[in-house]
């Protein structure tokens, strides 16, 4: 799995900084951060970044783990 510090730093590379400080500032929780992109990118809002695959790749395998499991993101510090 993945720590928090990477989580962190997948979400704003898709999101864009000023979006990500923005949400991160409204008190947006990770789980929160995982519906956001979700939606950004069935619309197709998603910033476009060298590491986007696995960026994506990295929150939808907290987001599963969320959804699908016991609510927990499972991030390590």
């Amino acid at each position: 799995m993945a720590t928090k510090a990477q989580f962190d730093k997948a979400a704003q590379a898709l999101l864009g900084e000023e979006k990500y400080k923005n949400l991160f500032g409204s008190g947006y929780s990770r789980p929160d951060f995982c519906r956001e992109i979700a939606q950004d990118e069935f619309v197709g809002a998603l910033f476009d970044s060298p590491n986007k695959p696995e960026d994506l790749e990295l929150i939808r395998q907290v987001a599963g783990r969320l959804w699908k499991g016991d609510g927990v993101t499972g991030l390590t510090d």
